[in-house]
C-alpha cells in the first residue's frame, strides 16, 4: 500500500511538472535566441550608431555640437532599454561564446549591472547638455567620459571577448 501511494505521489507531481517543462523550454530557447538577437541589434543600430558620429566629433571634429547633442541623447535612450534585454539564462553558460558575448557576472552582480547601465544614460544625458552649450573643449572631455563611465562601466566587468565565428 505504502508503495502505491508512493507511485501516486509521483504521479501526480509528474504529470503537473511535465506538461510545464514541456511548454516553456521551447519558448525559453526560442525567446532566449530572440532576445539575444534584440539586443545586438540594439547595441549595433541604437548604440554604436550614435556612438560613432559621437566620436568621430571628438577625434576629427566632424560634425557639429548639436549633431553631439542629438547623438547623445538617442544613446541615453537606447541605453535606457539595455537592462530589459539581458533576461537571466541568456548569457555565457547558457549559450555559447559564439552567441552572446554577456558573462554571467551581469546576473550575479545585477544591481552593478543596472548602475553600469544608468552609467550610460546619465553620462548621455550631461554630454547631450554639454553639447548644447557648444563649447568643443568641454564636448570633448565629456566625451571621453561617456566613453570611459558609460561604455566601458559595462563592458570591462561584464561583456566578454569576441569569440572569432
Amino acid at each position: 500500500m505504502l508503495f502505491v501511494t508512493k507511485l501516486a505521489s509521483v504521479i501526480a507531481v509528474a504529470a503537473v511538472v511535465a506538461p510545464l517543462a514541456l511548454s516553456t523550454a521551447p519558448l525559453n530557447a526560442a525567446g532566449g535566441d530572440a532576445v539575444i538577437k534584440a539586443r545586438i541589434d540594439l547595441m549595433r543600430k541604437d548604440v554604436l550608431s550614435n556612438w560613432k558620429p559621437i566620436k568621430a566629433y571628438a577625434k576629427s571634429g566632424k560634425g557639429t555640437p548639436a549633431d553631439v547633442s542629438r547623438h547623445a541623447k538617442a544613446l541615453g535612450s537606447a541605453a535606457k532599454k539595455i537592462p530589459a534585454l539581458f533576461p537571466k539564462g541568456t548569457g555565457r553558460g547558457d549559450y555559447p561564446d559564439k552567441v552572446t558575448r554577456a558573462l554571467p557576472e551581469i546576473w550575479k552582480d545585477w544591481k552593478g549591472f543596472e548602475k553600469a547601465t544608468q552609467g550610460l544614460v546619465d553620462q548621455s544625458a550631461k554630454l547631450a547638455k554639454i553639447a548644447d552649450g557648444g563649447d568643443k573643449d568641454a564636448i570633448v572631455k565629456q566625451i571621453g567620459m561617456t566613453g570611459k563611465i558609460g561604455c566601458g562601466g559595462c563592458h570591462k566587468p561584464f561583456r566578454g571577448a569576441k569569440v572569432k565565428k
